[in-house]
């Protein structure tokens, strides 16, 4: 599409034309605080967004050890989903919806469709969650320390502030 490779989203069947109009309008508020790909165009049962070329997050976990930029980029994003009430609803299992782009040094976040608006969003405390789960299979965090990122993560969903995001962010550093 005007000479870029794109990636489209169409809806299968009529029930899905609803889910389709949905993931459009999340890409285009996620968008506005550079998340996800950027939405190209949009029609009533379809949407054209830009083609995330990288690397699978699953394959980049193969590699490592420890946490790395990339984790805490990735938290971040989460956070400001968190902050625009936006559950994107799978980031306690990011494997294929997450892509490391080398060229430009950047993380993003894909695939939108089970996103959802919510009072309650639970991107920091699924990826946290899963993080800590990557650590133990890593034999990099103790039992002790599991139950802290437990009680931040409980403390964090009481109230969103940035001072309880800012204790799991020293907690994982």
């Amino acid at each position: 599409f005007n000479e870029k490779k794109v990636a489209i989203k169409v809806a299968k069947s009529f029930h899905l034309i609803q889910n389709i109009r949905k993931e459009a309008e999340i890409l285009r508020q996620v968008n506005e605080k550079n998340i996800g790909p950027k939405i190209i165009l949009s029609g009533s049962d379809f949407f054209v967004m830009e083609f995330i070329d990288g690397i699978p997050f699953k394959k980049i976990l193969d590699e490592v050890n420890t946490l790395s930029d990339l984790f805490f980029d990735i938290l971040y994003q989460a956070r400001e989903l968190d902050r625009m009430k936006i559950s994107k609803n799978e980031m306690h299992k990011p494997y294929n919806n997450v892509i490391f782009c080398e060229k430009e040094k950047r993380v993003v976040l894909i695939d939108f469709e089970s996103s959802q608006f919510t009072e309650k969003p639970k991107n920091v405390t699924q990826f946290v969650s899963f993080l800590i789960s990557f650590l133990k299979s890593k034999g990099r965090i103790y039992p002790q320390e599991e139950k802290t990122a437990i009680e931040l993560m409980r403390n964090y969903k009481k109230d969103y502030s940035d001072e309880n995001f800012g204790k799991i962010l020293n907690f994982l550093k």
